[in-house]
């Protein structure tokens, strides 16, 4: 079924610090949405508050019109994954038996994980191309194949809403794009909805089909990425005099004014 996620005027604070005011978006199935600002800006206690880890002081988040508020732990996870920037190592446990926790939600407190579950887990795998890390120890795996592990574990917990907190960390040059492309396609294939932070404008031009811009905690700018990713929007944004390069159509990309004198 169709998914729309909407945030309504979330206001969050850690303690009397301001970090959320007024944010307002709505995201509609098979949609990858990009949240670009600067570091401290705000980002990650959003993504945090759209999964319901931080509770909002004011303002709600739906799931087709349903606050989440309402729902149990275990049901938000079945509509709503998170993987985050950072992976502590946890038991020496197989990529694969990684995976296969996203199931979690899914199986019941006394049961274990059954061949239906290891087979969409490791059809997970096979998706991003990692197959070969199914039998690799967690623990001693690099950073970027941990990501791509908790992204797989992250698809086969749902299909409907994903938060992805920088996803590109710790992934080389080539499997930034790889990754990221992989995204899109499941956005557009299987109308998942993808909300990821990330730093790099570029990647979001060329990936995100919305983009919110978040200052202050509040919402600079949001819409569409080729009206909203423009130099007068991103000199805002990071506070900086960008020159903005066409590379095809209505994608562009943004360089620092000063690193091309």
């Amino acid at each position: 079924m169709a998914v729309i996620f909407e945030c309504r005027s979330i206001y969050f604070r850690y303690g009397e610090k301001e970090v959320l005011k007024d944010i307002s978006f709505k995201v509609e199935p098979g949609t990858f949405c990009a949240i670009l600002g600067r570091n401290g800006s705000g980002k990650t206690t959003l993504l945090h508050t759209l999964n319901a880890i931080n509770n909002p002081f004011s303002g709600e988040v739906l799931i087709n019109g349903q606050k989440i508020a309402s729902l149990s732990r275990k049901n938000i996870a079945k509509h709503i994954s998170l993987v985050p920037q950072e992976h502590i190592e946890i038991f020496p446990f197989k990529v694969l038996d990684v995976v296969v926790m996203g199931r979690s939600p899914f199986i019941k407190m006394t049961a274990t994980p059954g061949q239906k579950d290891y087979k969409l887990a490791m059809d997970a795998l096979k998706t991003l191309n990692a197959e070969k890390l199914a039998n690799c120890n967690f623990n001693g795996i690099s950073g970027g194949e941990r990501q791509i592990t908790m992204l797989a574990a992250a698809l086969v917990q749902t299909g409907e809403i994903m938060l992805l907190d920088e996803p590109t960390n710790h992934l080389d040059f080539n499997n930034q794009y790889h990754l990221l492309s992989i995204i899109k396609q499941l956005c557009h294939k299987k109308g998942l909805s993808v909300i990821a932070s990330m730093h790099d404008p570029n990647m979001a031009m060329l990936f995100a089909d919305q983009v919110i811009m978040i200052k202050d905690g509040k919402i600079l700018k949001k819409g569409k990425a080729e009206k909203i990713m423009t130099k007068i929007n991103i000199d805002a944004l990071y506070g900086l005099d960008s020159v903005a390069i066409d590379i095809s159509g209505k994608k562009r990309f943004f360089v620092p004014a000063d690193i091309l004198r």
